[in-house]
């Protein structure tokens, strides 16, 4: 038996601490875990509502008559007109602007063939607005007896009409080739122009024709008549320069000419035009 007094007769009161501070951690977390569950709850019922109100507003973006398309404003047009951007937009007249692919809009804007790229933005409730960027005409063709316009990319626009840019360089001799070759024929006429351009600006202005008939030459007959000039396809500016230089020269010391040939590598041919069945000379 334990006599009273002896450290056995009684619990250390520091193992009753121990338990206790285990019922009241328990208790702690029971209750956080309550707080946590409550909010997790709360937060799961709000995004219920949420997202069934997200639902109802889609839904009536999506079918509600408010939101269809009234309206189709245009900018950036100078050759062409919005009436005729639109007329090219007319079908998207009554749908719904929020379900419109835009990209598709822009496309469709490129029927009209002075439209080279749009980009289009929704205006809420009912409206697009477009902004397109014009092609710029390069040249005119002949094919098959009609004048075509032909942007500076050799993208063919349409026949030529009475308030069409006449003073462009034609390009003939496209006739002589048929299909794909026609039309590389007719890429790399326009391509030559602009390497020209931007070589001899001046110059280039003063072209009339471009005779790309034969693949070994390009002709060159100017606004000013004058003898016809031969250019060389795979370097178009080969001896243009030294030309130009000496053409005052050339005038006084050959007189009148009917060719110049260019083609030739630090060689000018002339053929006077007095004996126009006499040999090139150099």
């Amino acid at each position: 038996m334990i006599e009273e007094g002896h450290p056995l007769s009684e619990p250390d009161r520091r193992y009753w601490r121990r338990r206790v501070n285990r019922h009241v951690r328990k208790a702690r977390r029971a209750r956080t875990l309550l707080r946590w569950a409550g909010i997790l709850a709360a937060n799961v019922a709000i995004g219920a509502v949420l997202v069934v109100s997200f639902g109802s507003v889609a839904r009536h973006f999506a079918t509600s008559d408010e939101m269809a398309v009234r309206e189709i404003v245009v900018e950036g047009t100078a050759r062409t007109t919005p009436d005729a951007v639109r007329a090219a937009l007319h079908e998207y007249l009554g749908r719904n602007v929020v379900e419109l692919a835009l990209d598709e809009v822009a496309a469709a804007a490129t029927r009209d063939p002075w439209v080279k790229a749009a980009s289009v933005k929704r205006i809420l409730p009912g409206t697009l607005r477009v902004t397109v960027t014009e092609r710029t005409p390069g040249a005119l063709a002949l094919v098959g007896g009609l004048v075509y316009v032909v942007d500076d990319g050799g993208f063919v626009m349409g026949p030529a009409g009475p308030d069409l840019p006449y003073d462009l360089p034609l390009l003939v001799g496209l006739d002589a080739r048929q299909g794909k070759d026609r039309e590389v024929t007719l890429a790399r006429g326009v391509d030559l122009l602009m390497r020209l351009h931007a070589a001899f600006p001046t110059w280039t202005r003063g072209i009339s024709e471009v005779d790309l008939s034969q693949r070994d030459r390009v002709v060159v007959t100017r606004l000013e008549g004058g003898p016809q000039i031969l250019l060389d396809p795979d370097r178009i500016d080969r001896n243009l320069g030294a030309y130009l230089a000496l053409k005052p020269t050339i005038a006084r010391k050959v007189g009148d000419t009917s060719r110049i040939d260019l083609r030739w590598s630090q060689r000018i041919s002339l053929l006077p035009a007095a004996d126009i069945s006499a040999p090139e000379s150099d």
